[in-house]
């Protein structure tokens, strides 16, 4: 019991220790479904939609920020270097109110009439000097509100429009990266089992090599055999390096689909026997296509929203704007002279009258492209059902051509085994086990490139049907 428990612990301190060791070297084990996750989180082309979500939000209140009140204020500071005559003139008149008032008291003494003698006398005015009147310093204020804006109704409306465009742009570039990131795991864990593979081949004619070159040093066998077999070892040493070399593009090729680091380390979970199975074909094959639920067709929509939102707007230039503002100015200089006054309260009131038919030019050509927008969504109708209709044949046919294939992988694997005991055994040439080598080797190949096959069909479909 004791010995039990110390196996278990032992096993466990060894799992811990791998683990730790894996994540100090940068290494990341991912399934496939681990592989999406990530792409979905760290992906810049996920990044950039989602910033583009953001752009379209912002742009709504910017849209919606032009209806409501604006207010600006203006300081302004000037300095005359020469007073004109007129200013001097106009000056003058800041005495008037003591003028009144001595001549309406004047006329109350001599008249004794009860019209006058009621002006109130003013404080005393101050001097006002040319230097007074050469600068001045005011402020204004002036809050405005729109109305009626046709083209500002029409824009809220595109701005609302293009937030629901980038959403649906979303949809279809993470449905884009699955494909992509599907495609790229598929073919890593290909690239890594022909490896496999390979390595063994390789290691097995290594071993070959060398008991026939014993065996013709004891005068058993001919030169022309070892150098036959020497042959078959290097043509496989080079399909050895060539595969190790596509693992690597295959692997930097799933690192820059995922948006990762490509010094990062990472291992895959899943083999081929693991990503076959979750493959679900049944499913698949039964379903029915809903071209309202594409994203591509969504697309299709919103920019037909657009494009008759488009009309919509070069209409509206037909329309009059409407606005309302308030201003008000404040002088600092009190000694100087303003024609200005302090309070104005306004309508404006733009309405269009002749544009030498420049604005109905406009709104035939919005109609035009309103008019593609359809042609082309119909068009994208029948290209997404017969994409569909190729898709299922495809994806059926490659997973007969699998079945196929991974039959004629087990057969010729069989076929080169026995070869290897009977040359061994003397009764076959090396040109022959060579031959079933080859065999076996392609058949190896066409498995493969079938499973990349059906894994293509399978993701295009899957991606049709969300």
């Amino acid at each position: 019991m004791r010995i039990k428990k110390l196996i278990i612990t032992t096993l466990i301190l060894i799992v811990s220790i791998t683990s730790v060791f894996a994540q100090q070297n940068g290494s990341v084990q991912l399934t496939l479904k681990e592989a999406k996750d990530y792409a979905l989180k760290n992906s810049p082309l996920i990044k950039n939609a989602n910033i583009d979500l953001d752009i379209a939000k912002s742009k709504i209140w910017q849209t919606t920020s032009i209806g409501l009140p604006q207010v600006n204020g203006k300081l302004s500071g000037t300095y005359q270097l020469t007073v004109p005559e007129n200013i001097k003139a106009f000056s003058g008149l800041s005495n008037i109110g003591g003028w009144m008032y001595n001549v309406d008291s004047a006329l109350s003494r001599l008249t004794n009439d009860p019209k006058f003698g009621h002006i109130t006398k003013p404080a005393p005015a101050e001097p006002v000097s040319e230097k007074d009147l050469k600068w001045g310093l005011t402020f204004d204020i002036t809050v405005s509100q729109l109305i009626f804006n046709g083209a500002y109704l029409v824009g809220l409306q595109t701005s609302r429009t293009f937030k629901q465009l980038s959403e649906v742009s979303i949809t279809k570039s993470e449905n884009d990266l699955m494909e992509a990131v599907s495609n790229a795991y598929f073919l890593c864990v290909i690239a890594q089992e022909n490896k496999v593979v390979i390595d063994s081949i390789y290691k097995a004619t290594e071993k070959i090599l060398y008991e026939i070159k014993e065996t013709q040093k004891e005068g058993f066998l001919e030169e022309t055999d070892v150098d036959q077999m020497q042959i078959t070892l290097i043509n496989i040493q080079n399909t050895q390096d060539m595969i190790n070399r596509q693992c690597e593009v295959a692997m930097n090729l799933l690192k820059y689909q995922m948006g990762m680091d490509l010094g990062k380390q990472i291992s895959l979970k899943d083999n081929t026997e693991d990503l076959i199975s979750q493959l679900n074909a049944d499913v698949l094959v039964q379903k029915k296509l809903v071209v309202e639920n594409q994203a591509d067709f969504r697309l299709l929509c919103i920019q037909e929203k657009m494009a008759s939102l488009n009309v919509k707007y070069q209409k509206s230039m037909f329309l009059p704007d409407v606005a309302v503002f308030y201003n008000h100015q404040e002088n600092f200089n009190t000694k100087s002279f303003s024609f200005t006054p302090p309070d104005i309260l306004g309508l404006t009131v733009n309405v269009p009258i002749f544009g030498s038919g420049q604005k109905l030019a406009k709104v035939k050509q919005a109609n035009l492209e309103l008019e593609k927008v359809r042609n082309g969504k119909q068009q994208l109708t029948m290209g997404l059902q017969t994409q569909f209709s190729d898709s299922q044949s495809a994806f059926i046919t490659s997973m007969n051509k699998y079945k196929t294939n991974k039959m004629s992988r087990d057969l010729s694997y069989k076929i080169y085994d026995k070869s290897i005991i009977k040359y061994k055994e003397g009764i076959l040439s090396s040109l022959e086990l060579s031959q079933a080598q080859n065999q076996y080797l392609q058949a190896q190949s066409n498995y493969f490139t079938s499973i990349i096959e059906m894994s293509a069909a399978y993701s295009k479909l899957e991606k049709l049907l969300k």
